[in-house]
């Protein structure tokens, strides 16, 4: 499938693709577990702009950042952006106001739509900050390295390690 599409190219109708094939993603950078589903509609709005609306959804496999083992992350978004071909006239004064509608605009060289990459930002948008695998996820013990999702730890945690021995020391007195 054509992943780049120009201004041009576009009819006064709009474009609608579905896009199933998933090679705008390097398997290796994010491994989907279940197949990608992106449809894309492109509308012109004028000579330099496109609105662009869609929505994708897949499973990507991520790894937690707790106890280091694998998950299914569910990605179900519906996006709406504007992108626009920069002109020489209003760059600068662009860069010092900033609107809540110039948040979901992508500024482009050429009047070029490139799909893929349109899908690729989305996705990695909905990754989130902190990945855990659950909510109740435990980790591993900072000292043997035990998954305490499954394992109970044999490690004794010696208090005078701790930061707070000083303090439970004052408790005590």
């Amino acid at each position: 499938m054509k992943m780049q599409v120009l201004f041009s190219d576009i009819a006064k109708s709009g474009n609608h693709y579905e896009i199933l094939d998933d090679s705008w993603l390097d398997a290796k950078e994010l491994p989907r577990i279940s197949p990608v589903e992106a449809r894309i509609s492109l509308v012109c709005q004028g000579e330099s702009k496109v609105a662009v609306q869609g929505s994708l959804k897949t499973v990507i496999e991520l790894v937690c950042d707790r106890c280091v083992n694998k998950f299914g992350y569910p990605v179900d978004v519906n996006f709406q952006l504007i992108v626009e071909v920069a002109s020489d006239e209003n760059w600068q004064v662009k860069e010092l106001e900033c609107t809540t509608t110039d948040l979901d605009t992508v500024v482009l060289a050429e009047p070029v739509v490139d799909l893929g990459d349109i899908l690729r930002q989305q996705l990695y948008l909905m990754l989130p900050e902190k990945k855990i695998c659950a909510k109740r996820c435990k980790g591993l013990c900072a000292h043997c390295g035990a998954d305490l999702n499954n394992d109970a730890c044999c490690c004794v945690a010696d208090v005078k390690d701790s930061p707070f021995a000083v303090l439970a020391q004052l408790n005590k007195e």
